[in-house]
């Protein structure tokens, strides 16, 4: 008669459920939430995420450490889950206040309790158990059912209701966490989980303050270093490269004294470490990069209702709760017949079908409709690319290491392999910051009509620059707002022409990229066209790049009247088409206005007086945000830092200024950015793959038998 699994098996089941829900969850939000509600630029919340994500994987370690060697598995649960409850609930006050105070508690709370829940699911067996590998599978269900319905409830609630109802519930899922796993602490064996020398838990190290309370103490006070390593993400590169390079770098000296199978198969983990980078690095696009592209680039409509962005973060687990029964079987059935991939090729055929998920959202890109929107389908296949890839790749990963590791530095080891996975979400940033558009970011305003309310609206800004002691401002640009019930067919009209302005001193020069501001850097998917040269100065271009040279004004020969009159300012103007090449029809006209004056300070000037903007209601179930563009609308001389202010407010709703898209960035050319990052990823990831597949020959001989 089978054995059955020990019942805390599933005490830890639904306690991982409730935990991956409430961490998935608030993934799901976690950018949109950043760039639609803090008003965070793509790069800086793209950033924020890395650091996280990184810090994520990196305290796991030390809460092992802690657990195994002092507070058990236990204890360091219910803490780990007591301060992930509490980060939740902050996120639920929407205050960048309370934002970063959150996420360290957040990745404090994690550090203790996700390597050690782990740990408890193999203390339920003696070594030997044939029923463990079982065991495993169970609990990882538990992982992929939680991260399936976190983004479907949390996502559902945050997006259509009030981002603090997302976060709120996924703090409710916490919390469920916890009571589970204290009420079934009665299905476990007495020694289970608990303190390896309960003695030194009791010991007195401060006055009043033995060491278990003092790890508490010190895991909330310690959170203000942590959340200050999250906003100042850019000290990440500092921190955790160089200690990367130092563990990996020591791992690899440290292999120079072992015998030579020993050695050789630790060069195979560092080797897979450095591809499973990586992988991953590109994977977790799907929390960062990928979601602003569904955001910004997909068709979500289905049956007329528009699906909310953070419910496509449900299609992965979806996916894996489908297709890892199909794999495990797969490899069972060509284990038999001897021809089960080795672990190399597995990674090798991992990366190349994440690199045709990423070729498949290019595709989509370049069949996009000339609103610049993706169809839904693309996605999906993406994303099931993307997820048979990690298939591939995720199961074998700890198995090889525990398998290939020596065994007196197998936690040495296995520690470098999850720092590779911190390693991987903060490269992961750095690639998402190369779709951002924040070097295409301008001060704009963000408009909310009152909910139910459909009608006229108005509000009123102006531009203002600081120019020493003073402020000049521009006369104001009344804003008309139709607020309508159903989503309109187009919220702005699209201006006949662009207008880019700068200004020059006679005599002087200026470089001005054309590419910048139509996001196609690469220059891979528009044509520049002139139309028109300037008349009070030179220009030449090269390399996307003009320089412009201002006539000087010579005062030989001229008249004092004329003089006055040469110099007062006088505007030179350039015009040209930004045309796609395999679409020509699909075109801007862009016009570079250049000032040529002596006069350092230029006052604001509104172009356009008035505005027209139709957006789609608010609702109980519905916030509507609306971005709109108002730069282009005043003339900002170069160089100068121009800010937007309120002068009327609306009586309908709600508005603030923030970050926001130039007048050239759309759905039409963010569909740029992104199929040209996207496409560089398929190209490097098909590259990897294939090398990786070559050197499978000389990884499997390192190996020495173990597949």
């Amino acid at each position: 008669m089978k054995e059955k699994h020990p019942r805390a098996l599933y005490t830890l089941f639904f306690t991982e459920m409730w935990e991956r829900f409430s961490y998935y969850g608030m993934r799901a939000l976690l950018i949109l939430y950043m760039t639609r509600q803090i008003l965070y630029g793509d790069s800086q919340a793209y950033g924020i995420y890395a650091a996280y994500g990184a810090l994520v994987y990196a305290t796991p370690f030390i809460g092992g450490v802690i657990a195994d060697q002092i507070l058990g598995y236990r204890k360091a649960i219910i803490l780990g889950a007591v301060l992930m409850a509490i980060g939740h609930f902050l996120m639920a006050i929407e205050s960048e206040v309370f934002f970063f105070g959150a996420l360290a508690f957040l990745i404090i709370g994690n550090g203790f309790f996700k390597p050690n829940i782990s740990s408890m699911v193999g203390s339920l067996y003696k070594p030997g158990d044939p029923r463990r590998d079982g065991g495993f599978t169970i609990f990882y269900m538990g992982i992929n059912l939680g991260a399936f319905l976190a983004p479907l409830a949390c996502g559902l609630l945050g997006e259509l209701l009030g981002w603090h109802y997302g976060f709120g519930l996924a703090g409710i899922g916490m919390v469920m966490g916890l009571i589970v796993f204290v009420r079934g602490q009665n299905k476990f064996e007495p020694t289970n989980g608990m303190p390896p020398n309960p003695e030194k838990l009791t010991q007195m190290l401060l006055p009043g303050i033995n060491r278990e309370r003092l790890i508490y103490i010190g895991a909330f006070l310690i959170t203000p270093l942590i959340g200050l390593l999250v906003w100042k993400y850019e000290l990440m590169a500092y921190v955790l490269t160089p200690f990367a390079i130092i563990v990996f770098a020591g791992i690899l000296i440290m292999s120079f004294s072992f015998e030579k199978i020993e050695r050789q198969r630790v060069w195979v983990i560092l080797i897979l470490a450095f591809f499973s980078i990586t992988f991953w690095a590109f994977f977790e696009q799907a929390g960062s990069s990928i979601t602003l592209f569904t955001a910004n680039n997909v068709n979500r409509f289905i049956l007329g209702f528009e699906v909310p962005t953070s419910v496509f973060q449900s299609v992965n687990p979806m996916f894996i709760i489908i297709f890892a029964p199909i794999f495990a079987s797969l490899w069972i059935a060509l284990g038999k017949r001897d021809k089960e991939p080795n672990t190399t090729i597995k990674f090798a055929l991992g990366i190349i079908q994440l690199g045709l998920g990423f070729g498949v959202f290019v595709l989509g890109a370049q069949l996009a409709g000339p609103d610049g929107m993706v169809a839904l389908v693309f996605l999906l296949f993406g994303y099931l690319l993307h997820t048979t890839g990690e298939l591939c790749i995720s199961p074998v990963g700890l198995s090889m290491v525990t398998k290939l590791a020596p065994a007196r530095i197998v936690s040495m080891v296995m520690g470098a392999w999850f720092l590779s996975f911190a390693m991987a979400q903060h490269v992961g940033g750095m690639i998402a910051r190369l779709t951002s558009t924040a070097h295409y970011m301008e001060t704009g305003i963000t408009y909310e009509p009152s909910s139910s309310f459909t009608g006229k609206d108005q509000f009123s800004v102006r531009t203002y620059y600081v120019n020493g002691n003073d402020t000049l401002r521009s006369e104001p640009m009344k804003m008309l707002v139709d607020v309508v019930a159903e989503r309109p067919d187009e919220v702005a009209p699209k201006p006949e022409v662009f207008y880019l302005h700068r200004s020059v001193k006679p005599g002087e020069q200026f470089n001005a990229d054309l590419r910048i501001p139509y996001l196609d850097p690469t220059g891979r998917l528009t044509e520049i066209e002139f139309t028109r040269q300037p008349s009070h100065g030179q220009m030449q271009f090269s390399n996307d790049t003009i320089v412009y040279s201002a006539h000087a004004i010579s005062p030989e020969n001229t008249t004092n009247t004329e003089m006055q009159e040469s110099m007062l300012p006088r505007k030179d103007t350039i015009t040209f088409i930004m045309k796609e090449i395999n679409r020509p029809e699909r075109f801007d006209k862009v016009a570079l206005v250049i000032t040529i004056s002596d006069d350092e300070a230029f006052h604001p000037v509104v172009i356009n007086p008035e505005q027209n903007y139709t957006v789609i209601r608010s609702t109980a179930l519905r916030t509507s945000f609306n971005t709109f563009n108002v730069l282009h609308n005043f003339y900002m001389p170069n160089g100068k830092t121009l800010g937007v202010e309120i002068v009327e407010e609306p009586q309908n709703g709600f508005v603030k200024t923030g970050s926001m898209l130039n007048p050239f960035v759309g759905p039409t050319k963010t569909i740029h950015i992104y199929s040209n990052v996207f496409y560089y990823l398929f190209l490097i990831s098909i590259g990897v793959g294939i090398f990786v597949f070559l050197m499978a020959p000389l990884l499997k001989k390192w190996m020495h038998g173990v597949h």
